[in-house]
């Protein structure tokens, strides 16, 4: 209380009254600020996410849901031919569009599909699998469309 009474030494009433008036308001500002507003902040940006995840989980539940049901519509027919005729068939047999099918070394076969639903997707993942190919790489990326992805497989000749 020391130095606020050299503060306030040798200042007309006003000036006190406007001093300490002044302070009254400054600290509960600052405050303010500087602690409180940046916390409310972070409450609202963690709440955003929030209901983002939420929103992303919900979805999901929705997928798995669509896969069980869909899980025994599989194409019945075997897939025959060479690698290149079993992805297109099964592709085709799923009604996916792939936009691009490059043969690599080894027999491998690079795979890009820029837009099809995840049910698709995946249940053509796995009948390439099922029908004997062997999957290397998959990377699926969540498009703009709720349900929809891009797919990119890398996947080889029955071995």
């Amino acid at each position: 209380m020391k130095w606020l009474n050299q503060l306030l030494e040798g200042r007309t009433e006003q000036e006190r009254l406007t001093l300490i008036a002044g302070a009254a308001v400054a600290v509960p500002l600052i405050i303010w600020l500087l602690l409180w507003q940046p916390l409310l902040a972070a409450r609202d940006n963690a709440q955003t996410r929030l209901e983002q995840r939420r929103g992303s989980y919900v979805w999901m539940q929705q997928a798995a849901t669509q896969l069980q049901a869909a899980h025994g519509n599989e194409p019945t027919g075997a897939l025959s031919g060479s690698p290149q005729q079993q992805i297109t068939g099964a592709a085709a047999a799923l009604g996916v569009n792939v936009n691009r099918l490059e043969p690599q070394s080894a027999g491998r076969y690079s795979l890009w599909v820029a837009s099809t639903d995840y049910t698709s997707a995946v249940r053509l993942v796995e009948a390439l699998s099922v029908a004997g190919m062997t999957v290397y790489s998959v990377n699926m990326s969540l498009l703009d469309v709720p349900g929809n992805v891009s797919l990119r497989a890398s996947v080889g000749g029955a071995g």
